[in-house]
């Protein structure tokens, strides 16, 4: 049985046990970690990657409570099929088949010289803490990512001795009133949403959620806060302000990955020419359609301010779900922090204006290499950010 989701519908935003969920695929999923894999020299991305996993999913275990059927939670989130049953309070093995970081990296990127599912780790010692009440550490010894049949775990005894607590829904947005349409559309934003909430995006017999063209999952949004923030400090720490642009430029491309492939497996899919192309009149509706869909994602409110036709857009999130992460783990920032929707505001415009989605091209590597690096491609930033004291995140994308 399904662990009931919490849906805020005027926030635009999905929680279980207190924690926000927010709908992403396997091409962010991987391309977001092996950015912080590749700086290994400068980040300790084992423990960044684990750690984090293990925080927030304990905080949602806890406010589920004792008799959360955990493997059914892995399941349906989309993460695989989870197995714990041996575990005791020494610790023991567990196993995944199916792992959505596993598969998700062997289709990317072919296979691994070590294993890859960290989150997955972490989310096994959440498990063991959760049920035994105490510390344990985790550690993946075989990796379908690597070579193996399925992704064993070895639990040993010790550890943190205490967690920090998660940020939750995060500092949520005081929700001023929406930004209007910049311009009249025949895209029936509510009518989308709903149809979208019907969909069946939860994990199937193989722990899977396959839509759109590519493996999605019900992630934790407060993991991706926390590697991704996390991420940028200990990159200046190690080697300062050259360092954290570049992690700063990874982030959003990783955004820019997730448009890429999402939105544009969106806009080809069969649900995009049953319930939306209908209604898209002009190129233009193309974007309003697409940003209706991101609505349904948990990823906050987001509204179109301005558009000038295959020239310029101007977006506006109202609580985006970085933001509101942000401020309740870390304070006001000085810097602009929303950076998987600066990469998703790019990504948006270059595949309706650049990439010519309704064409219906291969959303091939190749094919993403030449939409960035041939002619006059957008490009995106966030000009006030709700981290920075601004009520909302307003992004702009412009033609280079």
């Amino acid at each position: 049985m399904s662990i009931p989701v919490s849906i805020h519908a005027d926030r635009h935003l999905a929680s279980l046990g207190g924690e926000p969920h927010v709908f992403h695929c396997h091409h962010y999923n991987c391309f977001l970690q092996k950015s912080i894999v590749d700086q290994s020299a400068l980040v300790q991305h084992e423990a960044l990657l684990t750690d984090a996993a293990t925080e927030v999913v304990f905080a949602e275990l806890q406010a589920l409570g004792a008799h959360v059927d955990t493997s059914a939670l892995f399941r349906q989130l989309g993460f695989g099929l989870l197995d714990t049953a041996s575990l005791d309070q020494h610790g023991g093995i567990a196993t995944v088949q199916a792992s959505h970081y596993a598969l998700g990296w062997r289709s990317k990127y072919e296979r691994s010289g070590a294993p890859v599912c960290f989150f997955n780790a972490g989310f096994i010692e959440a498990v063991a803490r959760h049920r035994f009440g105490h510390a344990f550490t985790v550690t993946e010894t075989a990796c379908v990512a690597a070579g193996a049949h399925a992704c064993h775990f070895e639990v040993k005894r010790g550890g943190r001795a205490s967690l920090p607590p998660s940020p939750g829904l995060g500092a949520v947005s005081t929700w001023p009133a929406r930004t209007p349409f910049a311009t009249k559309t025949s895209v029936d934003e509510a009518a989308i949403i709903q149809a979208c909430a019907g969909l069946p995006l939860a994990g199937n017999a193989e722990g899977k959620i396959d839509a759109f063209g590519v493996s999605l999952t019900r992630h934790f949004a407060n993991y991706y806060n926390l590697i991704s923030y996390r991420f940028d400090a200990q990159m200046n720490e190690s080697a300062g302000d050259a360092a954290t642009e570049a992690a700063r430029i990874l982030l959003k491309e990783a955004g820019q990955v997730c448009a890429f492939h999402t939105f544009g497996g969106i806009m080809q899919s069969a649900e995009w020419d049953a319930l939306i192309k209908p209604q898209c009149e002009t190129t233009e509706d193309w974007v309003y359609g697409m940003v209706s869909v991101v609505n349904a994602l948990g990823w906050g409110r987001w509204s179109v301010a301005a558009l000038e036709p295959a020239r310029r857009l101007e977006l506006v999130i109202d609580g985006s779900y970085e933001s509101n992460g942000y401020l309740a783990a870390f304070g006001k920032s000085n810097t602009p922090r929303c950076y998987l929707a600066t990469g998703g505001t790019s990504g948006l415009m270059n595949l309706v204006y650049h990439a010519d989605i309704q064409s219906r091209p291969a959303l091939t590597p190749q094919f993403y290499e030449r939409t960035y690096n041939e002619g006059h491609f957008f490009v995106a930033r966030e000009v006030e950010c709700r981290a920075m004291g601004a009520s909302q995140c307003r992004f702009v994308a412009e033609r280079l």
